[in-house]
């Protein structure tokens, strides 16, 4: 990784310099913006000419989010950070980028899609006791609507597995897990799918082969994340561009100009983030969408609205 060049333009001390230890253990420490790959800052205008944006904002509302100029490549925006969790999203999220540079093949898409993408994996292989081992990951080939009810009893099973780690959490984590899944799963089945995008969801579809969704679950000790993947990669970066601002503008003066549809989708993001620490779009066009959440299950508890919230957006066209 040392050929990978990062630029850091922080203001926020605290945060700059353990970013900066962060940077220079693995990666190169760029002294010029043109002259890097990767740009932090936490000036929302200011961008590096040549570099893939990457921007850590301390703010209460997401930045403008521009649309395709801004998705082409990778975009991060921070609200309500905290030091420990900031640093280490952009470890990881450096690593993603650092695979998505070098050209992984789609036979090892681990470290650009699903759960290895989104949180830490590597490493931490422990045996946390009650017989079970660390990191748990666990993948689910869908292939029928059907499936849904018993996923989510899965889900409910698997929280229940994780308490004697995680402590007796409230049960609405364990409801959150339950609704992101049943959003996720419901875009992948029926929205991504050309054959099945206009019909109800109260409508059972039985999927394909290639048509297939994949779920996957995946647990450090402290975090879990959630991925569903469908082959068709038909979330477009536009519309993507209005969910955002759907999400992080709605009731002020400015119109997200969503038709009932897309409001219908845009609703659902929102949800989503307001459950999850971090929301993850992956769009290769015509090949893959891969939506990702984090709930961090070992953070301190504090009041929803002032969790540490993430939304990383990625656009890959190879």
């Amino acid at each position: 990784m040392e050929n990978f060049k990062v630029f850091l333009d922080v203001s926020d001390e605290g945060i700059k310099q353990s970013l900066k230890e962060m940077v220079e253990k693995d990666y190169v420490l760029a002294t010029d913006d043109k002259d890097c790959e990767i740009y932090l800052t936490d000036v929302h205008t200011k961008k590096s000419q040549n570099a893939v944006n990457m921007l850590i904002a301390n703010v209460v509302k997401i930045p403008d989010f521009k649309g395709l100029s801004d998705i082409d490549g990778f975009n991060h925006y921070v609200v309500y950070n905290e030091n420990d969790f900031l640093v280490e999203r952009v470890n990881q999220a450096l690593t993603r980028q650092f695979a998505i540079k070098n050209g992984l093949k789609s036979t090892d898409s681990s470290q650009i899609m699903g759960v290895r993408a989104l949180i830490q994996m590597e490493g931490i292989a422990s045996d946390a006791g009650n017989g079970i081992q660390l990191p748990i990951i666990k993948t689910y080939d869908v292939r029928s609507s059907k499936e849904r009810n018993k996923l989510a009893e899965e889900m409910e099973k698997f929280f229940e597995m994780l308490e004697p780690l995680i402590g007796q959490q409230s049960p609405t984590f364990a409801q959150y897990a339950v609704e992101i899944q049943e959003e996720l799963l419901m875009n992948a089945i029926w929205d991504a799918n050309p054959k099945h995008e206009k019909q109800p969801r109260t409508i059972p579809v039985d999927l394909e082969d290639n048509e297939k969704v994949i779920l996957e679950w995946g647990f450090n000790g402290k975090d879990l994340a959630i991925s569903v993947r469908d082959n068709f990669g038909r979330l477009n970066p536009q519309i993507m561009s209005k969910y955002v601002k759907f999400i992080f503008k709605t009731g002020t003066q400015e119109s997200h100009q969503l038709n009932d549809r897309d409001v219908s989708a845009g609703l659902g993001m929102y949800m989503i983030l307001q459950r999850a620490n971090i929301l993850s779009v992956f769009i290769s066009k015509g090949k893959v969408t891969d939506v990702g959440v984090v709930i961090c299950l070992s953070k301190k508890k504090r009041a929803k609205n002032q969790a540490p919230k993430v939304l990383d957006i990625f656009h890959v066209d190879k």
